[in-house]
């Protein structure tokens, strides 16, 4: 039975203050603000939701629950922040029906503020290979204007700052044959008086999965009907397109697209980075946001997988080259691309894999000097020990233990 990480973070830090009721959603990022629904992701098959961590770096003298929410309501995962440090539920599970709306509800007792850098739980399947991708953005992103296209990541953030013009900027290079279905957008705002239009992209062009946005609309859009068969080696990314409109700007709050593959993507993104220099660190499936301290962006493995296929898409790179890690417990790991100096564009290990088990610390790591660079992705496939592969010989579902 696959059990998939899901690792929303804020590398930076989330404040969290007052006493209102936040929600943060399921990946991209823990930001998040009072409207619900903007920011809850629609579950593509039956789970077991279990394993609520959360990491908190400030603290202000005021307890904070984090909890699961079903539906518009409480489930049963809960932890209880009392100072800084790593809180988890390891005793309570939710159990969650294909078409359930999912997410998390943060909320202090008092006022005060409370600093949150990363948070996940784990998503166990029964019998098959079902996950998602998601991104995220707080109820107020920036706005989308009329007449653009635009491209964004399938991981990571849904816009911080803008979407992009240049797609390869943002695309990720998938390594196992995967089929990509439901995309789900969610507009928050919308003053656009014509059509936006959400496709699923690859290899730089329109795949088969299509929204269309009615003029003014605002809400929660899924294509049912559609999907995509990607094989190895493609690259994919979304496009949203407001050319029909004349006037205004829309936003969105969130993206999603079911995902079936024995290796999930893992991938800390945003479509817009700052250059950066010296080292740094990333949360493994995050907004993108970096830090100096590595402790803040570590999670503890809460399932074995084996991590393999670390890829980078750098959008510039000064003089000197680039070292980019998975960390495992605070050492580089085998899993490493170089990115040689001045050198832009997608860099991959397509050759080595590391195996994480329970409690393991992991993370990404830029090793740099001066030079600055920016990266739009830094990811890597997750490929749960218990991943259902299905054998050409008489198409038999079995478990492998990698």
């Amino acid at each position: 039975m696959p059990t998939w990480e899901i690792s929303p973070c804020a590398n930076s830090g989330i404040g969290y203050s007052g006493t209102a009721s936040s929600y943060p959603s399921m990946g991209g990022t823990c930001l998040a603000g009072g409207n619900e629904n903007r920011h809850q992701v629609k579950a593509p098959t039956a789970y077991t939701w279990a394993n609520l961590y959360v990491r908190c770096t400030a603290w202000a003298t005021s307890d904070q629950t984090i909890r699961s929410r079903l539906n518009s309501g409480f489930g049963a995962l809960i932890v209880t922040i009392t100072g800084t440090g790593v809180f988890e539920d390891t005793t309570n599970s939710d159990a969650v029906a294909s078409g359930d709306l999912i997410n998390f509800e943060a909320k202090r007792a008092l006022a005060g503020t409370s600093t949150l850098t990363i948070g996940g739980s784990t998503l166990q399947t029964s019998n098959n290979n079902t996950t998602f991708e998601c991104t995220a953005d707080v109820n107020g992103p920036p706005a989308i204007g009329f007449g653009l296209t635009v491209f964004g990541s399938l991981t990571g953030q849904t816009q911080r700052i803008d979407l992009v013009t240049t797609e390869t900027d943002v695309q990720y290079t998938v390594r196992e044959p995967t089929t990509y279905s439901n995309s789900r957008i969610f507009l928050h705002s919308n003053g656009l008086d014509g059509a936006t239009l959400w496709r699923f992209r690859v290899d730089l062009a329109n795949g088969a999965q299509s929204i269309s946005i009615g003029a003014g609309s605002t809400g929660a859009f899924e294509d049912t009907t559609n999907s995509d068969d990607v094989v190895a080696g493609s690259e994919v990314d979304y496009q949203l397109d407001t050319t029909a409109s004349t006037t205004s700007s829309c936003a969105t709050a969130s993206t999603q697209v079911t995902h079936t593959s024995p290796g999930r993507t893992m991938g800390s993104g945003r479509a817009n980075p700052s250059s950066q220099t010296g080292d740094f660190y990333r949360g493994a499936e995050s907004n993108g946001d970096t830090t100096a301290t590595e402790s803040d962006v570590q999670i503890a493995a809460r399932a074995a997988f084996t991590a393999k296929n670390l890829m980078v898409n750098a959008k510039t790179h000064g003089a000197g080259a680039t070292d980019i890690f998975l960390r495992r417990n605070t050492a580089n790991s085998a899993l490493t691309v170089n990115i040689p100096s001045s050198s832009t564009g997608i860099f991959e290990d397509t050759t080595n894999q590391v195996s994480i088990v329970v409690g393991d610390l992991y993370n990404y790591f830029r090793d740099g000097a001066g030079e600055g660079i920016t990266m739009a992705i830094v990811g890597m496939q997750q490929g749960p020990d218990d991943a259902i592969f299905d054998l050409p010989q008489g198409k038999l579902n079995v478990l492998l233990r990698m």
